[in-house]
């Protein structure tokens, strides 16, 4: 398993255990969509099995999470990411799980 900063870079656990730990670090987008949380995160792990940003959505303020996208490998890709699920919510008036 790889970890990898924002931008890409490998790092050691340690120094990925610190930035998980900052939310501000961690969070590349976050919006409200007719009620519905949609966020993105780094998560920094480059492998088969893990992601480097994931989207997910809340319909209760951030308390639940469900996942709706998790194959950007890079920042751009994860904010593409996140406006597409975004664009879900907006476009349709009302929210979908």
């Amino acid at each position: 398993m790889v970890h990898k900063d924002r931008q890409g870079n490998v790092v050691t656990l340690d120094k990925w255990a610190d930035l998980w730990e900052d939310m501000t670090y961690r969070v590349v987008a976050e919006d409200d969509a007719h009620g519905v949380l949609v966020r993105t995160v780094w998560e920094g792990i480059d492998d088969i099995v893990g992601a480097m940003f994931a989207t997910g959505i809340s319909h209760d303020g951030g308390q639940k999470w469900v996942n709706r996208r998790e194959d950007a490998r890079t920042e751009a890709e994860a904010l593409v990411q996140h406006r597409e699920v975004l664009q879900e919510f907006l476009g349709k008036g009302e929210p979908r799980t």
